[in-house]
């Protein structure tokens, strides 16, 4: 169950914001900063043809402890008003799965739904991830939001930069 509460979180916002009407699109490169010690948050700037939810994002987070378990979501709004379409745990255990999953908000109560992808690379549970692997993963996820990657897309690894 989700703690969201955006009053942007509507039945219409978010089914035009996971269709193709968003006309979403990756703006310039990820930027990755230190979340904490072991964590490195990376964010994509992502344009829409929806005003009132901007801005959008993707977000991904690596745990340098648990490389082979990334977290990916896309966030729609700022501040208070903001909220998470879709999330991405990847090789994390929630109930009834036992590894990857997606949760997809439902607005109103701001439930969540909990499916089994088929779309994102499969990431064996090792201390180390292969290069491109992050990448891979977080294309998959956005094409399943109809979020498409700018022409301007650079990416780089959690750890280089």
């Amino acid at each position: 169950m989700s703690r969201q509460t955006s009053r942007l979180m509507t039945a219409d916002n978010l089914g035009a914001l996971l269709s193709p009407l968003a006309a979403a699109t990756t703006v310039g490169r990820v930027t990755w900063t230190t979340k904490s010690h072991a964590t490195r948050q990376g964010i994509i700037r992502v344009d829409t043809a929806i005003a009132t939810l901007a801005p959008c994002r993707l977000r991904m987070l690596v745990n340098y402890l648990k490389p082979s378990e990334p977290q990916v979501q896309y966030l729609a709004g700022d501040g208070r008003t903001a909220f998470s379409a879709r999330r991405l745990c990847v090789n994390t255990p929630h109930r009834p799965f036992a590894g990857t999953h997606k949760h997809r908000v439902e607005p109103g109560g701001g439930e969540e739904g909990v499916y089994e992808p088929d779309d994102i690379p499969v990431v064996p549970l090792q201390p180390r991830v292969s290069p491109g692997t992050y990448r891979a993963i977080l294309e998959s996820f956005a094409a399943e939001c109809f979020v498409a990657i700018g022409a301007d897309f650079a990416w780089s690894e959690p750890w280089e930069g």
